[in-house]
């Protein structure tokens, strides 16, 4: 009898620490975490995905041009959410590579909530683009070795490279060639994507479209027979970049969040 007493005072005991500890639920339950998002970069010529390399690509005045490079540097990349607040994807620095094929980049902790699009600006700002490059881990788009995107000292990174062949027709027979190089802070161009989508705690991959088409049209349509080279250095170079630049405002949209 006294072991059966002593049982069920044991029994009850746990089952009312039990209870207990189903009744002292925090009233702050640490922030859920989505585990992966992954931005996909899809560069496009007027709706086709496109290569360097042989592929050639028409522009509105017939003119042809090769691609060879294409690369971006990211900084501020972030979601941007309902009520304007900003989630940065890493730590907002990325390099973005069509030649290489770097073109796909996983966020493995991203806050579950509403967003409204996605947002990134054109190249680092005024420190870090004058700071020492070599500070950055070996693996860092800021690293200079990584990307190759760096002038040195004096220039900072180039934010933006871009260089081929054209032609001024498709029957020409004459190649010639043409480089843009985006670099100095008054490049420093904020781009807002606007998407409404939600993170909900499953993994999500969302399709950032690059229509590099747009650089050269809408509204300025640039023609590469009269000035084929921009390293945003002189005047000249720098009114040709700013045009550039301003046509592709529009250049850059989210695609799908799924």
């Amino acid at each position: 009898m006294k072991n059966l007493l002593t049982a069920t005072l044991i029994v009850g005991f746990a089952f009312g620490f039990q209870s207990c500890k189903k009744e002292q639920k925090p009233t702050d339950e640490a922030p859920k975490v989505l585990k992966g998002l992954t931005l996909n970069i899809l560069p496009t010529w007027e709706g086709a995905t496109m290569v360097t390399g042989k592929m050639q690509y028409s522009k509105p005045d017939g003119e042809v041009l090769q691609l060879r490079t294409w690369g971006m540097i990211l900084a501020k990349l972030a979601l941007v959410k309902s009520d304007n607040s900003l989630v940065m994807l890493g730590d907002g620095y990325q390099w973005v590579d069509v030649a290489s094929g770097r073109l796909s980049f996983n966020y493995p902790d991203v806050p579950v909530g509403t967003y409204k699009g996605i947002q990134f600006q054109l190249g680092p700002d005024s420190a870090a683009n004058h700071g020492d490059p070599n500070l950055w881990p070996s693996n860092h788009p800021l690293n200079a070795n990584l990307s190759g995107l760096h002038w040195g000292w004096s220039g900072g990174y180039i934010f933006q490279a871009f260089d081929g062949e054209f032609k001024d027709s498709a029957s020409a027979t004459v190649t010639k060639g043409f480089s843009f190089h985006t670099a100095g802070n008054v490049f420093n161009q904020l781009f807002f994507m606007p998407f409404n989508f939600e993170l909900a705690g499953t993994p999500k991959t969302a399709v950032l479209e690059f229509k590099a088409d747009e650089f050269f049209k809408n509204p300025i349509e640039l023609h590469l027979k009269d000035k084929s080279v921009s390293h945003s250095t002189g005047n000249d170079e720098k009114t040709l970049m700013s045009k550039l630049i301003g046509n592709a405002s529009d250049a850059f949209s989210v695609k799908s969040v799924n």
